[in-house]
């Protein structure tokens, strides 16, 4: 219950965090998605359960906070826990979490690439794709770890210690 509680907790001041306020503070282009580190949380440790209902969950409420198109970060999150999902038990390395940021930007990258035409009204290059990806792999190299450490305080979990 405990781990359940602090997700939910979490995923409220990640939202209110990366939509209202970061903004305010940070650069375009290097504000951290906290809901992606959310999500690899849930692939990677399995805490608390029930983790691709919460992965929707987490992605429609973004969608829903900061305007994006509705069911396009809800997808995003789902395949990312699908991508990341297999890896539990990986965090054994301790490299593996600056690893996982960069890796989830590139899952949200490969679904904004496949349905770009569907989403955007003019047309966006391939450059300016990669040059926000970029950004958001550096961030997400540093946000990540920090969010696992976090949420391993919250929920009294360690992340390395995953079920296989």
């Amino acid at each position: 219950m405990r781990a359940q509680g602090s997700w939910w907790g979490a995923l409220l001041l990640a939202l209110i965090l990366q939509s209202s306020v970061f903004p305010f503070f940070l650069p375009e282009g290097f504000t951290p998605d906290l809901t992606r580190g959310l999500v690899l949380w849930l692939a990677l440790t399995g805490t608390p359960r029930h983790g691709v209902i919460l992965a929707f969950v987490a992605g429609l409420t973004v969608d829903l906070f900061a305007g994006a198109p509705l069911g396009l970060t809800a997808l995003m999150r789902l395949v990312l826990y699908g991508f990341a999902r297999p890896g539990r038990g990986i965090l054994e390395m301790p490299v593996a979490v600056f690893v996982a940021g960069p890796l989830a930007v590139l899952s949200d990258t490969i679904v904004i690439f496949l349905v770009k035409r569907g989403i955007f009204l003019n047309e966006v290059s391939l450059g300016a794709l990669s040059t926000i990806a970029l950004k958001q792999a550096a961030v997400e190299f540093a946000a990540i770890p920090l969010i696992f450490i976090l949420m391993e305080l919250a929920t009294g979990y360690r992340a390395d210690e995953a079920p296989a």
